[in-house]
């Protein structure tokens, strides 16, 4: 058997949704993926608060590389408040700690679901739960909130159509303070510049520098040229913008940010294998949001 060493990998400031953070995350991810049988000790000396949506991507990064690799991974000076946190969530599956009950229900579960067409259900029975069914959202009109729900179960069908992944995570929060509520969906597979690139190229179409410019686009697909759909993303994001809430799009090394209304393409120096998708919803937020039945146009009061 071999010798099981140890290494520590150190965060060296608080892990907010931010690129930062996000490239800190991807960085743990390829240290672990390039080693094998290690004890890993993530030192969080330096950390007091950590945005409990980034669990699902640590848990995605942790969880996909401690089987494949032998990993045995701790935690090291975490502090009390996160770990509370990690309590109330359920991400203290992977300690022995206690669980901690949500009196003021700030939390969102760390859930893991197999990327099936049968867990469809339990994801949006997910988001019925944890989003939809809090009583500060946003005003909206059935029509529109099963449109939004619909972009995040089109989401999902894009892993299970495209991703070659086995698992999707996700994981979030209610900040009081903020009023944001905001949560992560993370999976590891092919990537959508993979499956852009690839379909454009079948197409005989061109292939744009950054693969997210064209993903985005509402009616854009890689499935087969007769099949509805794309990414999912064209009501949820139109509801972000007018919402001031925000989103985070992160796949190989692309990123698309809409924040305060404007988007933004950038690029990461690490590739994430998969993809993460970070909502941030503005409870803040007074409008009415309503579909005219007859046209499906968008009212806003």
């Amino acid at each position: 058997m071999t010798e099981q060493h140890e290494i520590i990998f150190s965060f060296e400031k608080n892990l907010n949704n931010n690129i930062d953070t996000y490239s800190k995350l991807i960085e743990l991810y390829h240290t672990l993926n390039a080693l094998e049988q290690q004890k890993v000790i993530l030192d969080l000396s330096n950390i007091t608060f950590l945005s409990a949506n980034l669990l699902a991507l640590l848990g995605c990064c942790v969880d996909s590389t401690m089987t494949k690799r032998n990993h045995k991974i701790a935690l090291r000076n975490l502090h009390p408040k996160i770990k509370a946190v990690m309590q109330k969530n359920g991400f203290n599956r992977y300690f022995t700690w206690d669980n901690l009950d949500d009196k003021y229900h700030n939390t969102m579960n760390y859930d893991i679901f197999e990327s099936t067409t049968e867990h469809l259900v339990d994801f949006e029975r997910y988001l019925l739960l944890n989003v939809f069914s809090r009583n500060n959202l946003p005003i909206m009109n059935s029509a529109y909130k099963n449109s939004i729900i619909d972009n995040f179960l089109e989401m999902f069908n894009n892993v299970i159509d495209h991703a070659n992944s086995s698992y999707v995570y996700v994981c979030g929060q209610f900040f009081p303070k903020s009023m944001n509520l905001c949560f992560s969906i993370v999976d590891i597979g092919k990537t959508i510049a993979e499956n852009v690139t690839s379909y454009l190229r079948t197409a005989s179409m061109s292939i744009p520098s950054n693969t997210l410019k064209w993903a985005i686009i509402p009616g854009n697909s890689t499935k087969a040229l007769e099949a509805p759909g794309g990414l999912g993303f064209s009501t949820l994001l139109d509801f972000l913008k007018h919402n001031n809430g925000s989103f985070i799009l992160i796949s190989d090394k692309e990123i698309y940010e809409l924040r305060a209304s404007k988007e933004r393409f950038n690029t990461l120096t690490l590739p994430f294998p998969g993809t993460i998708v970070t909502i941030t919803i503005n409870l803040r937020d007074k409008q009415w949001y309503f579909f005219d039945k007859n046209n499906n146009d968008l009212i806003i009061f």
